[in-house]
């Protein structure tokens, strides 16, 4: 409870000295408000998370600052749009890495900006599908000399490696609900299933589609046009400025001249400039739970080193933390509503089952609205059927309700290797989950049994959260994976949007004013030490994936989703 007891604290409606504190606040920005601001520059990386990652200052000394999210980057827009001064903001974008869901919530915020009034200018080096799809929103699309637009399409590549691993005297065994539930076919298999291959269609129109749609709107450009555009890509610079897919072809320092001020200034300066709106505060608040990465038993955790490998290198959201963080919001009344936050593919059932029913709790007694971020499918979508409304961003990736299950069988390794493994056991079946062979005809009945009872378990779920029948969700379910417009057409999703939407929607429910703060729930920070030695040592990212695998492939059943579509 400590933390949710300094969360009160800053919420500061208790505070004695509140009316110095305005008086502060009014001298600082009557301050501010001498300092001219023409525009403000904004370097966006490649990547940013939705939400803050929280850093003490003795972590932020050792390992710098965390990287601006989502969020953050959206409340550096509204003081901008809130200030005056500024007509706008320069972006520089220098390529991007997120999911089309993330693009989504950057592109509102900058939509959000503009209506406001404010300008908005995009400058990059290039322009990719997914920077090309964010600048259609500005007013100015700028280009560097040199520089091209490629905006190619879109594309989804899988490598599979059953042969390879063939040749190293490893296999995976796995058992899935049905051909659609593909999370390990690329370890299984040596091509795309029909059904992988029809549900990768489907997924690339929707988010083709979208991308589409973007650009059209806000070029102000016929459909056919931009497709169009794309099959024509890559353009010369020249080429892109002659068929008006850009509107200028220049230098940064000439884009500044044109701009024709002397008060554009960078994020750093214009953050002790703009003026700062003065918030009111609230008794109550809406808690925001996080769970991100591959669902395991355990708890939360991140890599040492950032680990490109799906299932085994990523984050991971532990049951025990979860749990934990949702007990602590149960205890706390001053927390009116809950956004359950997720970005999972799923993972462990057993994971899943412990934050399901935790969350189900915690919906008695106060609103529970879900969030979907990049990716909330198999495991990620099990967890939010306690919500009272599920809202998802158009290009989220979720569905993907089934069950499958599998092992690593290296008895092949260890042969090619000339190492001669035995074992000694009790028991008919206590070899089921060894590595040293695969699972029996009799074992394999009984993992289907598991498969098929947990699947029955999960369609009962969804059909009680959604009101549909048994038979309708299992005709959109098996495994099968949406996008949040298809998903939404398919009623597994409430609402599309951001998290100004789903926090509007848990104030609305909670009937709590629009000044009711939003509060992620975090856990304690790891030790500064425990931290660096884990960057530093090799050992430790090894360690992390072993720990990742043996979660999922070591023959428990899973909830697990592997898609990937680049942007």
């Amino acid at each position: 409870m400590k933390q949710l007891n300094s969360v009160r604290k800053a919420l500061g409606f208790l505070n004695p000295l509140r009316g110095l504190r305005w008086l502060v606040f009014s001298l600082r920005n009557r301050l501010r408000q001498r300092a001219a601001i023409d525009y403000v520059v904004v370097n966006l990386p490649a990547e940013m998370p939705t939400l803050p990652e929280t850093r003490s200052w003795v972590i932020k000394r050792a390992l710098g600052a965390a990287p601006i999210s989502l969020i953050e980057l959206d409340r550096l827009f509204e003081r901008i749009a809130d200030d005056p001064r500024p007509k706008g903001v320069v972006l520089n974008i220098h390529g991007f890495a997120m999911s089309l869901a993330n693009l989504q919530t950057l592109r509102s915020s900058i939509l959000r900006l503009k209506a406001k009034g404010k300008r908005v200018i995009c400058y990059a080096q290039s322009y990719s599908n997914a920077v090309y799809y964010i600048a259609s929103a500005a007013d100015e699309i700028v280009l560097q000399p040199m520089g091209g637009v490629d905006t190619v399409g879109l594309r989804s590549e899988a490598t599979f490696l059953k042969d390879a691993l063939d040749t190293l005297g490893v296999k995976l065994d796995s058992i899935a609900i049905s051909p659609f539930k593909g999370a390990f076919d690329q370890l299984t298999r040596d091509e795309m299933s029909p059904e992988g291959r029809a549900q990768l269609d489907w997924l690339l129109d929707s988010q083709f589609d979208m991308i589409v749609s973007g650009i059209a709107e806000g070029r102000k450009l016929s459909t056919e046009a931009v497709k169009t555009m794309i099959d024509g890509a890559p353009y010369l610079d020249s080429q892109a400025l002659a068929a008006g897919y850009v509107d200028f072809v220049e230098t940064e320092e000439a884009l500044h001249r044109r701009l024709a001020s002397k008060h554009v200034l960078s994020w750093d300066a214009a953050n002790k400039k703009l003026l700062k709106k003065w918030t009111k505060t609230s008794d109550k608040y809406i808690a925001l739970i996080n769970v991100s990465g591959t669902m395991t038993t355990g708890s939360s955790a991140k890599p040492p080193v950032d680990i490109p490998i799906p299932f085994i290198g990523g984050e991971r959201a532990g049951d025990l933390t979860v749990v934990q963080q949702v007990r602590q919001v149960m205890q706390d009344k001053q927390a009116a509503a809950v956004i359950l936050y997720v970005n999972s593919g799923g993972g462990a059932v057993i994971a899943g089952e412990a934050m399901r029913s935790a969350l189900a709790e915690l919906a008695q007694d106060r609103p529970l609205i879900t969030y979907m971020d990049g990716v909330a499918a198999s495991g990620g979508y099990y967890i939010a059927t306690p919500g009272q409304w599920i809202i998802a961003q158009p290009g989220t990736i979720t569905g993907s309700i089934g069950v499958i299950s599998a092992k690593v069988v290296t008895a092949g390794l260890f042969a090619k290797l000339r190492t001669n493994r035995l074992e000694v056991t009790r028991g008919a079946n206590a070899g089921m989950y060894s590595d040293l062979a695969p699972f029996t005809e009799e074992q394999r009945l009984r993992m289907r049994e598991s498969i098929e009872h947990i699947y029955k378990h999960f369609v009962g779920l969804v059909s009680v959260s959604r009101h549909m029948s048994n038979e309708a969700v299992d005709a959109i379910a098996a495994g099968r994976v949406w996008t949040g417009v298809q998903a939404k057409a398919n009623g597994l999703v409430d609402e599309l949007g951001d998290i100004h939407t789903a926090l509007a929607k848990a104030r609305a429910l909670a009937k709590l004013p629009d000044h009711a703060p939003l509060v992620v729930v975090s856990g304690k920070d790891k030790a500064l030490l425990p931290t660096l030695y884990e960057k530093a040592n090799p050992a430790a990212s090894l360690r992390y994936m072993h720990d990742s695998l043996n979660t999922i492939a070591s023959g428990s059943p899973q909830l697990l989703l592997d898609v990937s579509i680049k942007l």
